[in-house]
């Protein structure tokens, strides 16, 4: 992967994120991004805004993977529950 970075837009043309809140500005990026390659197959990829600090982005990719896996339990639990009572 080369360092020639580019705007976001001309990266991910037509696709858009949920806005930060009004006190939040960006400083930093790490966007996961479901490509499909020529062959047909989807597959997972990465870009980042910059170098970013890989402890950091560790812990808060931990993070989002615990609440993740917490939701998608709750899902299952009340998917469970839901059955239980037809």
């Amino acid at each position: 992967m080369s360092d020639d970075r580019k705007p976001i837009q001309e990266v991910l043309p037509g696709m858009s994120l949920h806005p930060l809140g009004p006190s939040e500005t960006a400083i930093e990026a790490f966007v996961l991004i479901k490509v499909r390659a020529a062959d047909g197959e989807d597959t997972w990829s990465f870009r980042t805004s910059n170098a970013l600090n890989r402890q950091e982005l560790l812990g808060a990719l931990i993070i989002q993977a615990k609440v993740l896996e917490r939701d998608l339990v709750d899902e299952w639990v009340l998917d469970d529950e839901d059955q239980g009572e037809s």
